[in-house]
């Protein structure tokens, strides 16, 4: 929007002057005698005044440094018009470098009262930089003297009449645009990664790993990036020893889950030398696995991973592209009415299995049972609807699920028969290998993981089901 300032830039004098060589004021009627007229400029400041209105302001010539050159007039005498007039005005130059009029023929008048009836003042290119207001107008306000302008016109006078004029300084006003900020508290979670990479020439000696992670939102690498190859701070102690740094990254957590996909790709480094640079780990994991490695309040672990060594990953969450295993997961969500989620991942390779469960928002301080499940012949296991609550008590038990997951094909127990307890914070972190010789699982994608145990009126029951997911292959997936 604008505002404005106004300014009478110039109430212009334009007085008359009436010369006569021999004549002067003190005979006024002195019959046959005429007077001329001459125009000349008075400066006045309108800043105190800003009563006119808009449609008036709209009708003023804008302020400018340009040099008056002429003024129009319209001269009448009783309604007569006597030089010019308001439709067709009359042009009388200014001296030059002055701010009164030349002399002129047609403004050497008859003794007499004439009216001014219009008045501007023009530069050298015709455009009017200042004009005289009308009585009655909204611009009237602003000057002590208004058109038309009554001039008692006697001979042998030398006489100036003031005629004030306006201009318009039309400043642009300083525009701002008003911010306001809105919150979304949506927060960022870190999550840490550390590598070890073992020669296959030096017989598993360990070496910190060089090493980038690209990461994208969802489940592959088609999702939107959120980090290209950020690689891992390394250096040199000044003792010597060589060092490298977790590489940590802050991931959106939203409202939901939040799945996030990683590729992790081993580099060439100064202390163990150059390598195939190849990714070594991907896969998708998400928000509730990302909080397992939480530890207490102010801390969380990272992922270790451990490139040609001996041992696992700490945990196994990711699959190593080109191994010869094979690799399945899911995620389990919540049953119920449970804040409990789970991931299960499994690498089976030679009839060995690998399975790794972390878990979030169960029970705390508690044993979880958790099992794979699936039907005896062979068909899809899935996750039971609420309808599957038969006595309508607003729970699924055990038994009403079993018709949709199946019964246990493998419990996911530890090597003493019993089951992973939860933390204080409600989470838990499994793993085991399992020798599957002679074991007769259904096909992977038919299975599905159920981990059990909830508060129900007053008591822990451990066999009721809180979070359930259906396996999927992920070998599809490799690149």
């Amino acid at each position: 929007m604008k505002n404005f300032k106004l300014y009478l830039s110039a109430v212009a004098v334009f007085a008359m002057l009436f010369t006569s060589c021999s004549k002067d004021e003190t005979n006024p009627s002195i019959e046959g005698e005429k007077a001329t007229l001459t125009f000349g400029a008075l400066v006045n400041d309108l800043v105190a005044n800003r009563a006119a209105s808009k449609q008036a302001v709209a009708d003023l010539p804008e302020c400018t440094d340009d040099t008056p050159a002429f003024v129009e007039i319209a001269l009448s005498l009783n309604g007569t018009d006597v030089v010019g007039d308001v439709e067709n005005p009359f042009r009388v130059d200014l001296v030059s470098g002055q701010i009164f009029t030349k002399e002129v023929a047609e403004l050497e008048l008859d003794p007499n009262v004439y009216s001014l009836d219009y008045f501007t003042v023009h530069n050298a290119d015709g455009d009017v930089i200042w004009i005289a207001p009308q009585t009655g107008s909204a611009l009237g306000e602003f000057v002590d003297v208004t058109l038309p302008l009554s001039i008692d016109l006697r001979a042998g006078v030398k006489k100036y009449v003031d005629v004030p004029v306006l201009c318009y300084d039309n400043r642009d006003v300083n525009e701002y645009g008003y911010l306001f900020f809105e919150l979304d508290t949506n927060q960022a979670i870190k999550f840490c990664i550390f590598g070890n990479y073992c020669p296959p020439s030096e017989g598993g000696r360990h070496y910190p790993a060089e090493y980038s992670v690209s990461v994208w939102s969802g489940t592959d690498a088609t999702g939107t990036p959120l980090y290209t190859d950020v690689q891992n701070q390394t250096g040199t102690y000044d003792n010597g020893d060589f060092y490298a740094e977790p590489l940590c990254f802050a991931l959106p957590d939203t409202d939901g889950t939040d799945d996030y996909y990683f590729e992790i790709t081993l580099r060439s480094s100064d202390e163990y030398g150059n390598v195939e640079e190849r990714v070594i780990r991907q896969g998708s994991i998400n928000d509730v696995i990302v909080k397992s490695f939480f530890d207490g309040d102010d801390n969380l672990d990272y992922y270790h991973f451990r490139e040609g060594c001996d041992g696992d990953d700490g945990p196994p969450i990711f699959e190593t592209p080109g191994s010869e295993a094979e690799y399945y997961a899911t995620c389990a969500y919540p049953m119920n009415n449970s804040n409990s989620v789970a991931l299960a991942y499994f690498e089976v390779k030679d009839n060995m299995l690998k399975a790794t469960i972390l878990a979030a928002g169960v029970t705390p301080n508690q044993q979880h049972p958790q099992h794979i499940h699936g039907p005896e012949d062979g068909s899809n296991a899935t996750c039971p609807p609420m309808s599957a609550d038969a006595n309508g008590d607003g729970l699924i038990s055990l038994a009403e699920g079993l018709p949709y997951y199946g019964g246990v094909q493998l419990s996911l127990n530890n090597e003493d028969g019993s089951f992973p307890t939860a933390n204080a914070a409600g989470f838990y972190n499994y793993q085991r290998t399992f020798d599957l010789t002679g074991t007769s699982l259904s096909a992977w994608e038919n299975l599905a993981v159920v981990v059990h145990g909830r508060n129900v009126g007053g008591s822990y029951d451990a066999t009721l089901p809180v979070a359930c997911g259906q396996v999927n292959n992920l070998n599809s997936n490799s690149h």
